[in-house]
């Protein structure tokens, strides 16, 4: 896009939402590493829930300090001490991933250990100390000074209320190494995380990732989902591990589903509205709304075709491939749809999320 009265080409500006789902996460980076590698995008803000928190964190930190190669660095480093800390913390960490049968191997071995429920334990407790490794891991790579400064992109980081189950969206002022792993905070597996006397857990649950308050607080009409979470399964679970893995999958699904599905009946309902009121639209927000363009990045088949357990196994080799995976969904929506930012959203949101929900016509 050229600006008229410079004569230089102006980067297009867009509001990116990331969602959560463990080591999978690595998908998004590879999304990020891409986006920021093809510079003619301007991430304006974030917003995530557990791994897309980080994912959002750990970016925004090396946008703010050392722009788009800052982030893509800031991503890298990230991801692979991620690995780094689970080889340490681990002994056997390192023979499983060098197994030729990994994938397989690594859901048998999580099976084992968590008697078939992966993010089930009896004592949550006993996941302080990882949980404590990733706080001081995020400690030592975020600048959290630079998040606070004016042209750091916007963050909004979701994390639940275990009291009453609200989602909490702390804001870049905010942020800290506990706001992180509290987005990132599995209630069954760790302890829930106490910031200011709130008990904490997994932003997932409540807003996975978090869509209002990029509409309500960022000027941006342009905003990229990046999900990876399987919005649906080829199979039925059958077996009590396979049925726990589906049921909290779908329950980290639900939030961003309920926030879509309320998104497209205002939109629809305002574009029925102005036409019939000579194109207004009434508040600011129901403007944002109306004018709302959604895209979304998602590799549906790789992501779905991975066990689930491999979410809690941030194995190097998984995290590469996962990267590769996301950089080629990133490069392949670029060259589909660059043309229309700024014009139409593209994404296929009623084929993939809302088609029954809105299909025929209201009851009379």
């Amino acid at each position: 896009m050229t600006n008229s009265k410079t004569g230089k080409t102006d980067k297009i500006v867009l509001d990116v939402a990331l969602q959560g789902g463990g080591a999978h996460g690595a998908f998004t980076w590879g999304v990020l590493d891409a986006l920021l590698e093809d510079g003619r995008l301007e991430i304006g803000a974030l917003s995530g829930a557990s791994a897309g928190a980080m994912n959002a964190i750990v970016v925004a930190s090396g946008l703010a300090t050392g722009g788009n190669e800052g982030g893509r660095a800031a991503l890298r480093r990230f991801w692979t001490s991620v690995n780094a800390a689970a080889r340490e913390a681990t002994p056997v960490f390192h023979m499983l991933e060098s197994f030729p049968g990994f994938f397989a191997a690594s859901a048998a071995w999580w099976q084992m250990v968590s008697g078939g429920q992966v993010t089930v334990s009896s004592r949550p407790w006993q996941g302080r100390a990882a949980q404590m490794a990733l706080r001081e891991l995020i400690a030592e790579q975020v600048d959290f000074d630079a998040l606070k400064r004016e042209d750091a992109p916007r963050l909004f980081v979701s994390a639940t209320n275990a009291r009453n189950g609200a989602a909490h969206i702390f804001r870049n002022h905010e942020i800290s190494p506990d706001v992180a792993i509290a987005s990132a905070c599995l209630p069954m597996s760790f302890p829930p995380v106490t910031i200011d006397g709130v008990d904490y857990w997994d932003g997932g649950y409540a807003a996975n990732p978090p869509i209002a308050a990029l509409v309500r607080f960022t000027p941006q009409a342009d905003l990229l989902l990046v999900t990876i979470n399987p919005a649906q399964r080829a199979f039925t679970p059958r077996s009590p591990e396979e049925i726990t893995e589906r049921v909290s999958e779908m329950g980290f699904n639900q939030a961003l589903l309920t926030e879509l599905r309320g998104i497209a009946i205002i939109q629809e309902a305002l574009v029925e509205h102005m036409k019939t009121h000579e194109g207004e639209s009434g508040s600011d927000l129901l403007r944002d709304l109306h004018d709302l363009r959604i895209h979304e990045i998602h590799d549906e088949e790789t992501l779905s075709a991975l066990d689930a357990h491999t979410k809690m196994y941030p194995a190097l080799e998984m995290l590469l491939e996962l990267h590769g995976s996301g950089r080629a969904a990133a490069q392949r929506w670029l060259a589909e749809n660059f043309e229309h930012l700024g014009k139409r959203g593209t994404a296929k949101l009623k084929e993939r999320y809302l088609s029954e929900v809105l299909q025929g016509d209201p009851p009379g």
